[in-house]
């Protein structure tokens, strides 16, 4: 679906909420009045990436149904894959601990985000206590994520979502989880390019639960950085993530990737069709 975004925003300070102060309480997906922020008469936005309690919640809800969840299971093992040091993967941390069930869920197919979204646009319609008529939970175009991530700023001027082009608060700490690496782990292909490597040796190199950072003007959580997230366009994610450097994490960010992958997630656009 092509769909046009017609966004009205006041420009309002970037509110920093960083890791070290007091963890955000993050509800259900299926909480909308608390999960969605207004970004014109007929969208609305979620506040948050879907998380691993939202989409254990997706998988639950399908197996009491009886329907096969072997096309939308997420796969653990992507973890061990890539760094063969980690016990996300071995002994599925990532999406069983308690640690990290506000965590964005990835190692998911472009598939199962559609079928997420269905699910959520069939329970929304379904329910007796809908504020309308109709609505449809979708992926967002390209064009929609680069406006909700720039938030009515000037995207030749200002790179992030924060209205500057700095990655760092005053105190020194990120406004958005990507990698810093120092400066000897970096080979200069040319001026517009380079490479990177020896992640095992950094920290903050994985995801953060959602809310870690700060909102944009609209109340929108994580989204450059974190995990990159899906778009319409199958094997398109936006916004960079936790292995991105910072030139990475831009509003408009975007990267290929290869059917199921540890940094990409997703986030959840609602439009409303009947009032």
């Amino acid at each position: 679906m092509k769909s046009k975004l017609f966004l009205f925003v006041a420009i309002i300070p970037y509110v920093l909420l960083c890791g070290s102060m007091k963890k955000q309480e993050v509800p259900y997906i299926i909480d909308f009045k608390n999960r969605f922020v207004k970004i014109s008469d007929t969208y609305y936005v979620d506040k948050y990436e879907v998380t691993i309690k939202d989409y254990k919640l997706f998988l639950t809800e399908r197996k009491e149904k009886g329907l096969d969840n072997s096309l939308v299971m997420y796969d653990s093992t992507l973890w061990e894959k890539t760094w063969e040091s980690t016990s996300y993967g071995n002994k599925d941390y990532y999406f069983n601990d308690d640690l990290f069930q506000d965590h964005p869920v990835v190692g998911i197919s472009y598939y199962s985000a559609i079928e997420f979204c269905r699910w959520l646009t069939d329970k929304y319609n379904s329910s007796s206590k809908k504020q309308y008529k109709k609505v449809l939970f979708r992926l967002p175009t390209e064009e929609e994520f680069i406006r909700v991530a720039s938030s009515g700023f000037d995207i030749e001027k200002i790179f992030y979502p924060w209205g500057n082009n700095t990655l760092y608060d005053q105190k020194k700490d990120k406004l958005c989880n990507f990698t810093a690496l120092p400066q000897e782990n970096l080979m200069f292909i040319d001026r517009y390019e380079l490479r990177y490597g020896y992640y095992n040796t950094l920290p903050n190199n994985s995801t953060q639960p959602v809310a870690s950072y700060g909102t944009t003007p609209y109340g929108v959580f994580d989204i450059v950085g974190n995990v990159s997230e899906m778009v319409q366009i199958d094997s398109i994610a936006m916004g960079g993530d936790f292995l991105s450097l910072g030139y990475e994490v831009r509003t408009t960010s975007k990267k290929i990737y290869k059917d199921k992958d540890i940094t990409v997630g997703f986030r959840v656009y609602m439009e409303i069709l009947e009032f």
